[in-house]
Order: C-alpha cells, then structure tokens, then sequence
C-alpha cells in the first residue's frame, strides 16, 4: 500500500518536472526569438577583394586593411555576417575602376575610400541591414600592371537567308573591340578575336542574340560575351545602264574610256522600289589618278553616287581600258582605245563573305 503510493507521487513529480523543463525550453525560445528579431547597432569587420575593371590592370586583389564598419541590423542578421567580434569576414566586391585612386609616386597601388562604397557594400551584405558609419576612412590595394593590346571582336557563322531576302549590311556587334591581356611574346601574334559560330537558315528578319568570345590561351580578354545585330531585309534588284565619267583629267587632254558605257545591278530594301531608287540608279567615275597608278592601262570605276539604302551592287564590266588619245598623238594607243575590252562579272557563286568578319559567310 505505501510502496504503491510512493509510486505514485514519484510519477507526479516526474511528470511536472517534465512539464517545467517544456515550460522552460518554450520561454526561452521566445525570449530568444524576440530578443533576435530586435534591431542593434554593432561594429564589423571584413576582408574586402575587389573585381575590377581598371584597364592596364589585373582585374582582382585583396587589401591588407580591414574594413571596419557600424551597421544596424536584426540580431539573426548580426550572426549571419558576423563570426566573431575580432575576426573579419572575407567579402568580395564588385568596384568600378574609376573609384580607385592611384597613389603618388607608386605605378600598382591605389586607394579605395570607403564612403565610395556603400552601393557595393549594399549589394553584397543583403537587406535588413543599415550602414552606420565607416571606422576605417580607406583601403589600399596593389594591383598588379598588365601589358594589353585592343583587338577587333570577328564574328564567326554561316547564315543563309530565303529567297529574296539577304543581309543588308555588316553584322554589328557590342563590344566591337576587347582588350587583350596578357605576356608581350602572346600578344604580339594577335590581331583579332573570334565568336563562336551562329548559323541561321532562311532568315527573313532581322537577327538578335548574344555570343561567347572564343578565350586567347595565356591572355584575358576584357569581354566574355559580345551582342550581335544581324540586318535581314527583303530586296528587289534592279538594273540600268550606266555611262562612264571621267574626273581629274589635265587640261588639252584627250583620253578614252573602253567601253564607254556598262550594266549596273543593284539591289535595294524591298520597300523603296520604284521611285527614287529607280529613277536615280547607281553612277560611276573613272579617275584620273587611278589610271596613272595603272600599269596595265585598266582602271576600276567607283561608285560616285546611289539611290538611298542601296545593299550592294554588281558592275558589268567591273573594269574599263583607259587611253590617251591626245596628248603627243600616239597611234598606238589610238589602236589599243578600239580595241575590245574582255567582259568579266563580278560574282560570288555559293554566297558572299562579309569583309568585316570574313569567317562569317551569308548567303
């Protein structure tokens, strides 16, 4: 009978033990979740890298100061950038070349100030956070010096449109140009850069996107990616006779051009046919000069003038014979200005090559 009520109250005062200590465990827990949730204000310390974009120089490095700051913030904030009250925490920030400041007299090191850097402190620490004030006035940082060359970006592809649509000018691209980082014995053998390849079939519209830049083993380039804007338009070609003028010819000189006159092919955006482009085709000149840096005599006329938004065009005969008829009266050349110029035509079977970007090929 006693052992059985001894039982008993041990039970009891088991279980209200059991209670207490959940009673216990549930205060602290909001205790220590509101005291969490309220806001303090406490210094913190970090180890601040930047990236950098400052030309001429590597685009990372670390400061050996420490960035000292006093911020506002939750106390779950506090604990999640704080590791301890003396141990500062690595961060990285991303800064624009033009905040640092070089320091007199040294070629690699540069000045950072910290009031210049609360947007990047901002980005990279999160919300639920105010900053106070700054400890430390500035960081210093040793960049080290590249040497670099600028190169043109060529943009590599094979792009065929449908019928009666073509690329109507050279492909551009954003950067058109990056930097070239890197040992003086690498860069000397690079000119230009390449993109990956694109290619299109039957493109009738215009083309947008974004391409990587093929890297340069041992170098860094200043740009990943590069933009690119392809102009796919319809045509309609059309064609007219053209005559030749000839420009720059001295005074009392009598001179012949072989054939006198040609056939002009040209193409034009499919909404401005007829009118203007039709009524005011393409005009060609033969100059002077041009004839007397010709050994051979045969000169390329040039486009003088065009209908507004001509895409290309194709000259028939792409070059004419030019004599002087007049100017000691040589026989000779009065017989060669009657002769008959061979007839050649400029084509590209198989589709043109852009000049601008040659390992891209349209068609």
């Amino acid at each position: 009978m006693i052992e059985a009520e001894g039982k008993k109250v041990l039970k009891k005062l088991g279980n209200d033990w059991v209670a207490l200590l959940i009673s216990l465990v549930l205060a602290f827990s909001v205790w220590f979740f509101h005291g969490m949730s309220l806001k303090y204000m406490v210094p913190m310390k970090f180890k601040v890298s930047i990236v950098t974009d400052l030309e001429g120089y590597a685009g990372e490095a670390t400061s050996d100061d420490v960035l000292v700051i006093r911020a506002t913030g939750t106390g779950f904030k506090i604990i999640g950038l704080r590791r301890s009250a003396n141990i500062a925490r690595p961060i990285t920030l991303d800064v624009a070349g033009s905040k640092l400041h070089p320091v007199p007299g040294e070629s690699n090191i540069f000045e950072l100030y910290t009031r210049d850097l609360t947007e990047e402190l901002y980005q990279a620490l999160g919300s639920n956070l105010t900053i106070n004030s700054y400890d430390t006035e500035k960081l210093t940082f040793k960049l080290t010096r590249r040497t670099h060359i600028k190169v043109p970006v060529v943009l590599q592809g094979d792009i065929s449109c449908r019928s009666q649509y073509m690329v109507a000018a050279e492909p551009r691209l954003s950067p058109d140009s990056v930097a070239v980082y890197g040992d003086v014995s690498l860069l000397e053998g690079i000119s230009q850069v390449e993109t990956e390849k694109v290619s299109f079939s039957n493109a009738d519209a215009p083309l947008d996107g974004r391409v990587r830049i093929k890297p340069v083993r041992g170098c860094e380039l200043s740009a990943a990616e590069a933009d690119y804007h392809i102009d796919v338009v319809r045509y309609i070609e059309l064609s007219s006779e053209v005559e030749f003028s000839l420009v720059g010819k001295p005074a009392g000189m009598n001179m012949m051009i072989s054939p006198p006159s040609g056939t002009v092919r040209y193409r034009v955006p499919y909404a401005l046919a007829g009118g203007a482009a039709q009524d005011n085709p393409p005009a060609f000149v033969v100059y002077y000069t041009d004839f007397t840096a010709s050994r051979s005599g045969e000169v390329v006329p040039r486009l003088y003038s065009a209908p507004a938004q001509m895409i290309s065009y194709e000259l028939d005969p792409p070059a004419v014979e030019c004599v002087v008829l007049c100017w000691r009266c040589d026989m000779q050349d009065r017989h060669r200005a009657h002769r008959r110029h061979r007839q050649r035509k400029v084509g590209h079977p198989g589709g043109i090559r852009s000049t601008r970007h040659p390992g891209l090929r349209l068609r």
